[in-house]
């Protein structure tokens, strides 16, 4: 059954693209920054930093609900770009590509998450992922300053 749905969203990140890029292959910032809601909190139970690694990701919700995110590393490309496959629940598999591009004041990040199987799958990814950028993106300021969550369990 064909899943032609995608989605694309950019930030800019107050980092260098080597840094941003540390956000999503470092489990202890991932965990700071993973899940859609600012009460979430996240627990990296498999981080398998190589193509063809998996990872599990369980992200616990501020009314009790648990999420648990799955999915194996594609490519990983330092500074550059992190793919990985992407599942949660019954979703099934899709794609997630991120890539970076360092520019003057930071670096532009891409998002492209492919192979949603319905349009209110695409919309709930936009949901979510907009909420984990808003947070990866306050991590990463704060971060910069020496102040962030990250920093802090170095």
């Amino acid at each position: 059954m064909p899943r032609p749905h995608s989605l694309t969203l950019q930030r800019q990140i107050s980092a260098t693209a080597g840094e941003a890029f540390d956000f999503w292959v470092n489990p202890t910032k991932v965990a700071v920054w993973w899940g859609p809601n600012a009460g979430d909190t996240s627990d990296v139970r498999t981080f398998e930093l190589r193509v063809g690694g998996r990872y599990r990701v369980l992200t616990h919700a501020p009314n009790g609900d648990t999420y648990d995110f799955t999915g194996e590393f594609r490519a990983l490309e330092p500074g550059r770009k992190v793919s990985f496959t992407w599942e949660i629940e019954k979703s099934g598999p899709s794609q997630v590509t991120v890539t970076f591009d360092e520019q003057s004041g930071g670096t532009q990040l891409t998002l492209v998450h492919e192979g949603l199987q319905s349009e209110q799958e695409r919309d709930d990814c936009i949901n979510g992922w907009n909420g984990a950028l808003d947070k990866l993106e306050r991590e990463a300021r704060q971060w910069a300053s020496g102040q962030g969550e990250a920093h802090a369990s170095h």
